[in-house]
């Protein structure tokens, strides 16, 4: 469920993120790619952040859900 407490904790990890990117090229480039993407959209970058997760979220559990129907 989506509430102020999971998007204020949402928009910390991700702000984390953005200030570990100064030390690592390859994130760095992924948030200038989400930033991209986001303005593209016409969104807010954490509004495309949380697109991207979810969307990979979603293929996670279908791919596990897959997995398990094979069993």
């Amino acid at each position: 469920m989506i509430n102020k407490e999971n998007i204020t904790r949402f928009t910390e990890v991700v702000d984390g993120l953005i200030l570990t990117s100064e030390n690592d090229t390859k994130l760095a480039e992924t948030i200038r790619w989400i930033d991209l993407q986001s303005q593209k959209n016409g969104i807010s970058f954490y509004e495309m952040a949380y697109i991207i997760v979810d969307n990979q979220l979603i293929k996670k559990r279908a791919q596990q859900w897959l997995m398990s129907k094979k069993r």
